[in-house]
């Protein structure tokens, strides 16, 4: 074969090159399957054991974050509530104390004018000023048990507090895992609550295009349901170590969700029609 020939086999040989590898945009083009779901989802625990006493929300039910979702049994934290807050406003003894003081200051300066002109005793002098110092110190005694008093007020109150479930997020209940009566313990799950709002959707793209790829790209999601709809996302994270195995690397995606029509655990295809254009 001549020079002439080879030379023109291995020029031909160099255009016969998959669309992909000339040109990695294009495979962003393509269609590329992706699944929906949702943002957050979370199981409910309680940082308190007991017994579960009521669940005021039912698969399917809507919940926003703080919202009472379950309360465990607590009528034994309430009543150590109810005693701690009696303690914590009773101010009798701290009253009694004052008053004690400032009759006893009063004393103490009749006994030192009395002392002074020498009328009264060094005795009667040291035991007033001894009984008024006695005074003050029981007094402060008295307002030190008091904060003590309001702090396991406090403190009764958070575990009171622990007895009652809120969901952390904004979302759906998805399962309930546990029903009223049973013992919730410290691995137990009550249910499982998911935010749609906003939507993460999970892409796998080929590592041809792991250059062309941005954090804050936009994308056109075609979900399975509703049929027909497409919606526009974000890319929020990329995955820096790639999957050797499959050739390809996963991508994240954000859609926001305000009104809660896109349904969360569908199916969908991603592509990224405006990139290099």
């Amino acid at each position: 074969m001549s020079k002439v020939a080879t030379a023109a086999t291995i020029a031909a040989a160099l255009l016969i090159v998959p669309a992909s590898a000339a040109d990695p945009s294009a495979i962003l083009d393509k269609p590329h399957d992706c699944i929906i779901e949702p943002f957050i989802a979370t199981e409910l625990g309680s940082a308190a054991t007991g017994i579960l006493e009521e669940l005021l929300v039912d698969r399917g039910s809507r919940v926003t974050k703080g919202m009472v979702v379950a309360r465990l049994r607590s009528d034994l934290e309430q009543a150590s509530l109810n005693i701690a807050k009696a303690r914590a406003e009773s101010t009798a003894i701290i009253e009694l104390g004052r008053e004690r003081v400032s009759l006893l200051k009063k004393e103490a300066s009749r006994i030192t004018e009395l002392h002074g002109k020498q009328i009264s005793s060094t005795a009667q002098f040291d035991k007033t000023l001894s009984e008024l110092q006695q005074a003050v110190l029981q007094l402060r005694q008295a307002e030190t048990d008091q904060e003590f008093a309001v702090l396991e007020m406090r403190r009764a109150a958070a575990l009171l507090d622990q007895r009652t479930i809120v969901s952390p997020i904004d979302g759906y209940v998805i399962k309930r895992l546990m029903a009223p009566g049973e013992n919730v313990f410290e691995q137990a799950k009550i249910m499982k609550i998911a935010q749609i709002d906003p939507l993460r959707i999970e892409v796998h793209l080929p590592i041809a295009a792991f250059p062309l790829i941005k954090v804050g790209m936009t994308a056109e999601i075609r979900p399975s349901q509703p049929v027909g709809t497409v919606h526009m996302a974000t890319v929020s994270v990329i995955d820096n170590v790639l999957d050797a195995a499959s050739d390809t690397f996963g991508v994240r995606l954000i859609l926001a969700n305000p009104k809660h029509e896109m349904p969360a655990g569908v199916n969908c295809t991603a592509t990224f029609p405006f990139l290099g254009r």
